[in-house]
C-alpha cells in the first residue's frame, strides 16, 4: 500500500521534471519559453494521446497545440475523463514553447459534455499512529511463508487496518503473533492509496514502531 503512494509522489516529480527538461531544451533550440498559470481555460478535445505501449490514454490534445496531462493517478483512467469532441474547462500550469505549442499539467478539469471531473489531490504525508490497543484478527504472509504483518482491529472499532512488521519478525515476536492476541500498536500511518482495488482491502497501513503484548514490548525503530 505504501508503494502506490510513493509512486504517486514520483509521478508528480516526473511531470515537473519533464516540463523543466522540455523547457530547457526549447530555450536552447527553439527560443524563449513562457510558464504561466492557466485558470478556467476552455477548449475541445481533438484527440487522445496514448502511452508508449499504446495500452492506455495518457493525455488530451485540445485544439491544435495544447496537450493536457494529469500529474496523479486517475482511478478510472484518463480515458474516463474525455473523448474527441468533448468540450472541457481546465486549470493548471502551462509551458508555452517557442513553437507556440503548450503543455499543461492539469490541477482541475471539467468535461462540460459528460460532466466528468478531476481535481489534483493535495499531498498527504504520513502521520503518527498513537499507541492503540486491540487484537490481531489475521496474520499476513509473504510469498516465502514468513509473517510480514497482520490485520489489526482496534478496541471498540470494527474497522481493520494493516500493520506492517517487515522485515521478518524475530523469534520473540514470532511466538507472540497469534490470531486473537491482544496487542497495542504504535507507529507511522501511511496515507491511503489513491485508487484501492475492489474487494476486501485494508484502507489504512501502519508501519509499526512498537508492539506491546502484555508486559513485553517489541521496538522496531523507524524506516523498517
Amino acid at each position: 500500500m505504501r508503494r502506490m503512494n510513493r509512486f504517486d509522489v514520483l509521478r508528480v516529480g516526473l511531470c515537473a521534471g519533464i516540463l523543466a527538461g522540455a523547457a530547457f531544451g526549447a530555450t536552447a533550440d527553439n527560443g524563449p519559453v513562457t510558464t504561466t498559470t492557466v485558470t478556467g481555460a476552455t477548449g475541445m478535445i481533438e484527440q487522445v494521446n496514448y502511452n508508449e505501449s499504446g495500452a492506455s490514454v495518457q493525455s488530451f490534445l485540445v485544439g491544435t497545440n495544447i496537450v493536457l496531462s494529469f500529474p496523479t493517478t486517475v482511478c478510472a483512467g484518463v480515458a474516463s475523463l474525455g473523448a474527441p469532441g468533448n468540450s472541457v474547462t481546465y486549470s493548471g500550469t502551462s509551458v508555452t514553447f517557442g513553437s507556440g505549442f503548450q503543455s499543461v499539467i492539469v490541477t482541475s478539469f471539467t468535461n462540460n459534455t459528460t460532466k466528468a471531473t478531476y481535481t489534483e489531490p493535495s499531498p498527504v504525508k504520513p502521520s503518527l499512529y498513537p499507541a492503540t490497543a486491540g487484537v490481531i484478527s489475521q496474520l499476513n504472509y509473504d510469498p516465502t511463508g514468513a509473517i510480514d504483518g497482520f490485520l489489526f482491529t482496534p478496541t471498540g472499532s470494527s474497522t481493520k487496518l494493516f500493520v506492517d512488521i517487515s522485515p521478518h519478525p524475530g523469534a520473540t515476536l514470532a511466538a507472540l503473533l497469534k490470531v486473537g492476541a491482544a496487542v497495542t500498536v504504535a507507529g507511522i500511518m501511511e496515507p491511503a492509496v489513491a485508487c484501492p482495488p475492489a474487494g476486501s482491502v485494508a484502507q489504512v497501513d501502519v508501519d509499526a514502531s512498537s508492539l506491546t503484548f502484555g508486559t513485553t514490548t517489541i521496538n522496531f525503530g523507524h524506516g523498517h
